[in-house]
């Protein structure tokens, strides 16, 4: 996986309009209804109907709003060429919203080609006139050299006026570009304080991050046990990667938890059921090294199989060598082990409060 996240949901513009349209100060029982109440009890129609009637008396965030509904089909039919006539008449009017979901329709290719020129474009012009997602997503091509000339410290610049805004995926990339030492000396520091305010705001891979940093000291009982409650709530919320790390603390009895096989082993199943790729890959090394079970090379072999169909390229190399120490009767019950293994949820358990 690199360093960045996933592209964070599209057309987010819909809701961060809405604050404007509250200024209206009509409830959603109110006889002059408002779209924006529309909207919250999921009434589409006449959210649309709203949105229309102040678009044609040119509402900038009405047009917007309606362009996001059209783009969706929600109260109206789908209609990409609606959508995007409407965001171009919003940011015409110099909508940053709009101008970011304009590079949204251009990066997906909504009812266009993709056109990653365009699209930069759109996000520039959405970031020069303030939208924070759009600083995101600028910084993002910038860091990757998307649709523009590569430049890693324009890219930090973006990241860190969208930070400024608070949004946690500028402040999570802008803290792993510190940590990586891409902008100069790493600083731990400075990255562990975008990191803090990322996680504040519900960023679970900065929450990932701190706890990472934290148990690579594991001479300081009190970060290995932050770090440990970092990853044991990440990992009772559903977070594949944090029930592989929280499997390898108990597995090995890192920092401030005692070794507890059965643990380690229950937690890397939960995220194996996740089709988690290193969950599984570590599950065939357990068996292939005997680590708090009896050696076992066919279990071993199938928990490799099921990582290198995740795409896992170390669970290949493993099975493949491993492939080659087995008999035909041993490969053929490795094979059923890996279809029962890949159907298996483990039982529920009982958690402390």
């Amino acid at each position: 996986m690199g360093i960045f996240p996933k592209y964070v949901k599209p057309l987010a513009n819909l809701c961060r309009a809405m604050p404007v349209l509250v200024l209206a100060m009509f409830t959603v029982n109110s006889f002059a209804d408002t779209g924006q109440a529309a909207i919250l009890r999921g009434d589409y129609g006449a959210a649309a109907a709203q949105f229309m009637y102040k678009a044609q008396r040119s509402d900038a965030i009405a047009q917007n709003n309606l362009g996001v509904l059209y783009l969706k089909g929600q109260g109206v039919p789908q209609n990409y060429a609606q959508a995007r006539s409407w965001f171009e008449t919003a940011a015409t009017a110099g909508l940053a919203g709009a101008m970011f979901n304009l590079g949204i329709t251009y990066l997906r290719g909504y009812g266009v080609e993709a056109d990653l020129q365009h699209s930069t474009d759109w996000f520039h012009r959405g970031a020069d006139a303030g939208d924070r997602e759009a600083q995101f997503y600028y910084g993002l091509h910038l860091y990757h050299g998307r649709g523009v000339v590569q430049d890693l410290v324009a890219a930090a610049q973006w990241f860190r006026r969208a930070s400024e805004q608070n949004l946690g995926s500028a402040q999570y990339n802008l803290a792993m570009m510190v940590l990586r030492g891409e902008l100069g000396e790493p600083d731990e520091n400075e990255a562990l304080e975008l990191l803090r305010k990322a996680a504040a705001l519900g960023h679970e891979a900065a929450d990932m991050a701190i706890g990472r940093i934290y148990l690579a000291d594991i001479e300081n009982p009190e970060q290995a046990l932050l770090a440990t409650e970092i990853f044991q709530r990440l990992a009772e919320d559903g977070h594949a990667d944090a029930q592989v790390t929280l499997g390898m603390i108990y597995t090995f009895g890192q920092g401030n938890v005692a070794q507890n096989f059965d643990e380690g082993r229950f937690w890397l199943k939960l995220a194996s059921n996740q089709r988690s790729g290193p969950a599984r890959l570590n599950l065939g090394n357990i068996y292939a090294q005997g680590i708090g079970v009896e050696r076992d090379l066919v279990r071993a072999y199938a928990w490799y199989s099921l990582s290198a169909e995740t795409g896992d390229e170390a669970g290949q190399s493993y099975r493949d060598t491993l492939g080659k120490q087995l008999n035909k009767q041993e490969l053929e019950a490795a094979q059923r082990l890996a279809i029962e293994f890949a159907n298996t949820i483990p039982s529920p358990k009982f958690l402390p409060p």
